[in-house]
């Protein structure tokens, strides 16, 4: 996997109050994907990836028995480091991983009195952060995280409709959306939340899910937004599988999909990113979301492969069902 780093230093004396970030004055290392804002002391991860992270801060004095920093996620846990002196140097290390950017990061005081950094050495405090390969790394995990992308944004247009949401199961499940739960150990959602027609609770897993129809009257947003793919691709099967079906099927193909054991949706292809196709009508009518490396089957009337652009749609109008066999 390609590495992608930041290194910031901090070269200038003075203080850090409790809670408040620290403010790393010097860019040394700066790939464009982990982008550092020096005023407010934010990292921003704008690529999937496990990142590790080191640090260190020198400090001087401080009312405080004990010196504490920690590393502030925008989704999860604070990992902290700390250390029984309040003059020397405290250090520590963590591992982020960033399912779903833009996430931020951020070193703060994690003590409860202000520390003054130290005078007697010219670098007061480094931050390093390295993407490493892992499993967030492959395309399988992309495509969850790009399912999960698109899903944030459709609680939030279709809030009140009835979703059908179907799965890798025989069954499908229906409900209006309430959120997205994410584990207070984890750095992105798991589980999408329904509340059905009887105050019940569908609580479904993300990875699970083989497409959603948000509902009769719905129509598609274009303001929605995809991830882009991690560069360069991972080389995996899954790769393979997910990069062939958005070659394969230009926009406006008429197809059929097979989904599961007994899910088959039809229409026109609207929207083909890594991850996720929307089929719909030419107006982007009543879409339908597919998380495609779950698709079996695809079935055309043309051969998508010989034609690189599709002929013009008649604008069928999209369905899903469950196949009773």
């Amino acid at each position: 996997m390609s590495k992608i780093a930041l290194q910031i230093e901090l070269q200038s004396t003075g203080t850090v109050t409790a809670g408040s970030n620290v403010l790393f004055d010097t860019i040394v290392h700066s790939d464009a994907d982990i982008g550092y804002d020096s005023s407010t002391g934010v990292i921003t991860f704008n690529q999937t990836g496990s990142y590790v992270i080191t640090w260190w801060v020198a400090t001087q004095s401080s009312t405080s028995p004990e010196t504490v920093f920690a590393l502030s996620p925008s989704l999860g846990n604070a990992l902290a480091g700390n250390s029984p002196l309040k003059t020397g140097t405290v250090s520590g290390t963590g591992v982020i991983d960033v399912a779903v950017p833009p996430f931020t990061l951020s070193l703060i005081n994690g003590s409860l009195t202000t520390f003054y950094y130290s005078a007697q050495v010219p670098l007061k405090a480094t931050l390093v952060a390295v993407r490493n390969g892992g499993t967030v790394d492959t395309m399988g995990c992309f495509a969850v995280a790009q399912l999960t992308h698109i899903l944030s944004q459709m609680i939030a247009a279709y809030s009140t409709t009835t979703w059908s949401v179907f799965s890798t199961s025989l069954a499908s499940y229906s409900g209006v959306p309430l959120d997205l739960y994410t584990s207070p150990q984890a750095t992105g959602p798991g589980l999408l939340r329904l509340v059905d027609a009887n105050g019940n609770y569908e609580t479904l897993s993300i990875a699970n899910i083989t497409a959603i129809y948000p509902g009769a009257g719905t129509v598609y947003d274009p303001a929605f937004t995809f991830l882009p793919p991690p560069v360069p691709l991972p080389p995996g099967c899954d790769t393979n599988l997910i990069t062939a079906i958005q070659s394969y099927l230009p926009l406006g193909t008429s197809v059929n999909i097979r989904l599961g054991p007994s899910v088959s949706a039809s229409g026109d292809i609207y929207r083909n990113e890594y991850g996720v196709l929307v089929l719909s009508d030419t107006d982007g009518n009543t879409p339908i979301f597919i998380a495609t490396p779950h698709i079996l089957r695809i079935f055309t009337d043309t051969d998508p492969a010989l034609s690189p652009v599709a002929p013009k749609s008649i604008g069928t109008k999209p369905s899903i069902t469950v196949i009773k066999e």
